[in-house]
């Protein structure tokens, strides 16, 4: 999402919004809609990047390291954490990291999160299938969104092509997905920008991607949400973002489970 009236928040073109449909838990998409563009994704030690090491050359490395071993943890925690912390890597460098990221995408579960990242745990699942509703294996879904305070970085806060918060990962043999992070926040407000239309609820970005099928883009949001007015229930609606329905399990984490269908 971007910060204005939701008319203006899908970037994507009308055509492949409708071609694709996300149903999921706790409300169906609903395909017949003609849908708005969207303006609105421990192993054995691996070689860690010394102090001084310039980080083309880290990046690289770990590159290097997972086309040996796509299974190496060490190499794309690394990676992540050239990203992730004070002082991130440049605009070009992030991209680079994605570009390595999606590319080693494994079919299972994984974590946007590190441990010590504030904020309500939340577990997403589901499955993706096709119209006739049969398992898509492969599946690529590239996930990112803001952190509790409703930032994508540390640096600027609406700099969503550099999400810190962020995977990418595969579809199993039966379709399934799953991933941890936590909930995000609701974009926080500006100077004119107090009305409805600019109280941006909780979302995740969620991309998908599969051979022979449509690009699917969307926005899942929170039924529980206080910002899920009925003027953002209608932009839902319109745009065919899933309202979904949490549920906590006793430790207090929530849980969501989203199913989606390509076309």
């Amino acid at each position: 999402m971007r910060t204005r009236p939701y008319v203006n928040l899908l970037l994507l073109p009308v055509l492949i919004a409708v071609v694709a449909v996300a149903a999921c838990s706790g409300q169906r998409a609903n395909a017949g809609n003609s849908i708005p563009t969207n303006t609105l994704p421990i192993e054995p030690a691996s070689p860690t990047q010394t102090a001084d090491e310039d980080p083309s050359s880290a990046i690289e490395r770990y590159a290097k390291v997972l086309g040996k071993n796509p299974a190496d943890t060490n190499a794309r925690e690394a990676l992540k954490r050239l990203i992730d912390n004070p002082n991130p890597v440049s605009n070009e460098h992030s991209q680079r990291i994605r570009e390595i990221l999606r590319q080693y995408a494994r079919a299972e579960a994984i974590s946007l999160i590190s441990k010590d990242e504030p904020g309500d745990r939340l577990n997403v699942s589901g499955t993706v299938r096709d119209s006739a509703g049969k398992p898509v294996a492969g599946a690529v879904l590239s996930v990112f969104h803001t952190d509790t305070n409703g930032h994508y970085t540390r640096v600027r806060v609406m700099n969503e092509p550099n999400a810190r918060l962020f995977g990418f990962l595969k579809t199993d043999s039966a379709g399934h997905f799953e991933f941890n992070t936590i909930r995000p926040g609701g974009y926080p407000g500006a100077p004119g920008r107090e009305g409805e239309e600019w109280r941006i609820p909780q979302h995740i970005h969620i991309q998908v991607t599969a051979a022979g099928y449509q690009f699917r883009n969307f926005q899942m949001v929170f039924e529980d949400d206080s910002r899920m007015t009925p003027y953002w229930h209608e932009w839902a609606r319109k745009g065919n973002h899933p309202v979904m329905h949490v549920n906590r399990d006793k430790d207090g984490v929530q849980h969501v489970v989203c199913d989606i269908t390509l076309q």
